[in-house]
């Protein structure tokens, strides 16, 4: 069966070529053809991770880094975020002790993670959610404020951000623009993430 393929003459994509082609046995074209092509191309670009040094336990210790992952999330339930949370505090709790399990052994503490859930993928944890470049924004957002909430050290938030800036683009798994994901290194961060600081009510701490 052959048909007759139209491109619109201002695509910047369509490679030139016949507009006739032929359909394969699966019903789809079969590339070599002779039609008009769009480049196979990759939308959203995955930079390297740098997972932090076991510095950052040194200094920060088990208690302040799981208060710093506590804040964080108490401040997404009060975000435009937080119909992502259940709201049962007993279920909220458990899902914070284990996202702080996770960062207690990424940060060099002990494996209280991975003994019960194994080897785990951030990106495929996080597929449930719908999570855009705004929702990823927000989070980053939160973790600025939880930094100062809670005193986190000053002289490791870099390596600890250069870690959680560059892993939560991994976690956006429905685009809303063409471009790849704003950067935001921590000296810009306050200023650039400011937009999406504000909570909507009083912090109310998570019961352990």
């Amino acid at each position: 069966m052959s048909a007759s393929t139209h491109f619109p003459a201002n695509d910047p994509d369509a490679r030139v070529g016949v507009t006739e082609f032929q359909l394969g046995k699966n019903g789809l074209t079969q590339a070599g053809n002779e039609v008009r092509w769009i480049a196979a191309s990759a939308d959203l670009e995955f930079p390297p991770v740098p997972f932090p040094s076991r510095k950052v336990f040194a200094v920060a210790g088990e208690a302040r880094l799981r208060m710093l992952i506590t804040r964080h999330c108490e401040r997404l339930l009060d975000s435009s975020l937080g119909h992502l949370f259940p709201r049962d505090p007993q279920r909220f709790a458990l899902g914070v002790e284990r996202t702080a399990d996770f960062v207690v052994e990424a940060t060099g503490g002990p494996a209280c993670y991975s003994p019960s859930s194994g080897r785990s993928c951030i990106r495929t944890l996080h597929f449930p959610f719908v999570i855009d470049e705004r929702a990823r924004e927000i989070w980053l957002a939160q973790f600025l404020l939880a930094f100062d909430d809670v005193g986190f050290p000053e002289e490791i938030r870099p390596e600890f951000w250069n870690w959680i800036e560059a892993m939560s683009i991994r976690m956006i798994n429905r685009r809303t623009m063409r471009a790849q994901p704003a950067r935001y290194p921590l000296a810009d961060a306050p200023i650039k993430l400011s937009p999406f600081m504000k909570t909507r009510r009083p912090p109310v701490m998570c019961p352990r």
